[in-house]
């Protein structure tokens, strides 16, 4: 039975006067605490401007957004733009103790798009396994501190816009399409076996036996995508690869990625790459790579 004397902190906070003005990301603290009591309890409204990370090691406590509380228990993680008016607090009736957790605070300038892709495609609260590397690079930063060789606020940085872009990782559209079993995942695969076909997201609905707008929901709560956005970015990517590896027609193309004619190919690929089919190849090749990525 843990009692209220027997949280933990181990925190750090930063403020190097030899740092830039304005860095493009800026952390200002991070720590690792043990909460077991009611006394734990943040209201947002009137904090300092800051973007709050927290992933929660072992037991639980609780996240107040738009009025509804949200457990948020092992390999849970929640992600708050400070003002705001969101709390967060260990309940001792209905939290699990010790609530231990990791969090990370800092400020950003230019890296705050980076935090706004996060929020859209992965929320406010998400699931992360401890094995994440964003999660194991906090651990890191963590000892380093602790042990005092935390003495560069450049490296310091640059270690907080590597975690941003680990997170960014899992926002990747389509990124998490195909893992599993679940209805977004079979529709991803149906899509990446039969994109070179004319196909529609009303085919994978019903080889799926389902509605297309269930489909189309469904997958984009799962992926953070459109299912037909899925579909166009396995058909560039195709596209992209045999522009760069191929003598191929652009006609021959259109067709070979599923499109239905080369104008409609060309459209839809200036669209996404601000330039013609034509126009990369050449660029691809004056440049001389080998592949691009998209």
């Amino acid at each position: 039975m843990y009692k209220k004397d027997t949280d933990i902190l181990d925190n750090y906070a930063f403020h190097f006067l030899e740092d830039v003005e304005n860095p493009f990301v800026q952390l200002t603290a991070i720590g690792r605490e043990k909460r077991c009591s009611s006394g734990y309890y943040w209201e947002n409204r009137e904090r300092r401007p800051a973007w709050l990370f927290q992933y929660t090691l072992s037991g639980s406590g609780t996240v107040k957004i738009n009025g509804q509380e949200q457990p948020v228990d092992e390999e849970k993680a929640f992600f708050l733009k400070l003002p705001g008016e969101e709390s967060y607090y260990f309940d001792e009736k209905r939290s699990q103790a010790p609530w231990e957790f990791l969090f990370i605070m800092f400020e950003c300038h230019g890296a705050e798009r980076y935090c706004r892709q996060i929020e859209r495609y992965l929320g406010q609260i998400f699931s992360l396994p401890r094995s994440h590397e964003a999660v194991r690079l906090l651990f890191e930063i963590h000892v380093m501190a602790r042990e005092g060789m935390v003495r560069n606020p450049f490296w310091l940085s640059s270690k907080t816009f590597e975690f941003l872009c680990l997170l960014c990782t899992d926002t990747i559209p389509g990124n998490k399409a195909g893992e599993g079993s679940s209805l977004g995942a079979r529709a991803g695969d149906y899509i990446r076996k039969h994109y070179m076909n004319p196909i529609g997201i009303s085919d994978a609905a019903a080889f799926l036996k389902v509605s297309q707008s269930h489909l189309s929901r469904e997958f984009y709560r799962e992926t953070g995508i459109k299912a037909i956005d899925y579909l166009t970015r396995a058909r560039l990517d195709n596209a992209v690869d045999l522009l760069t590896a191929t003598e191929k027609t652009i006609e021959e193309i259109a067709v070979e990625c599923g499109f239905a004619n080369a104008n409609y190919f060309g459209k839809v690929f200036k669209k996404h790459m601000d330039m013609t089919p034509a126009q990369f190849r050449e660029y691809v090749r004056r440049e001389g790579y080998s592949k691009m990525q998209i």
